[in-house]
């Protein structure tokens, strides 16, 4: 990753500051929004309740997102029945897992639901970052980083609705 160190104190501090907050797992889902924003996809959903939280698109191909954040110390992660049937429903869709650790550095990990459909136990994130797409994973956390750094405040600020709203009209922090 070509982030210079400063910048991951600026972003884990933003993170951290927003963290204590109630609607800090929902505002993630929000800033996922704006990351595949920069990322040159366009945002068809974000849904604050329901599967998948994201649909996205991209090159003609639809990408769906099941994104939880990680608010306290790591705890294993299982996927339900309702998550893997918005994410694996049409076999030309992409679904994938998306996991934004917290602390002490953010970063994401993103896993093809793919990888953990069938899977009768929950996982731990260092399995998660096993089963992990690395590259679109250091993409995702890249583009967070960045957009921590410049946005923090306007994030901080914002409601998921208002910045759920604006990913869904392309207009990108």
């Amino acid at each position: 990753m070509s982030t210079n160190s400063w910048s991951i104190l600026d972003a884990g501090g933003c993170i951290e500051r927003m963290r204590l907050k109630a609607d800090f797992g929902y505002k993630v889902q929000a800033i996922a929004a704006h990351v595949l924003l920069r990322l040159g996809y366009q945002i068809e959903a974000v849904n604050q309740s329901g599967h998948p939280d994201i649909v996205a698109v991209r090159h003609g191909m639809e990408f769906r997102f099941e994104v939880e954040a990680e608010v306290g110390s790591p705890r294993p992660r299982k996927l339900a029945d309702a998550d893997f049937a918005s994410l694996l429903e049409v076999p030309n869709e992409f679904g994938y897992y998306a996991l934004a650790i917290s602390f002490p550095t953010p970063y994401w990990v993103l896993v093809s639901a793919s990888k953990l459909y069938g899977r009768r136990r929950p996982s731990t994130n260092i399995l998660l970052e096993a089963l992990s797409d690395k590259e679109y994973s250091d993409e995702w956390t890249s583009e967070y980083l960045r957009l921590l750094n410049v946005s923090c405040r306007q994030i901080a600020r914002a409601s998921f609705n208002q910045l759920s709203e604006l990913a869904l009209q392309g207009r990108g922090l």
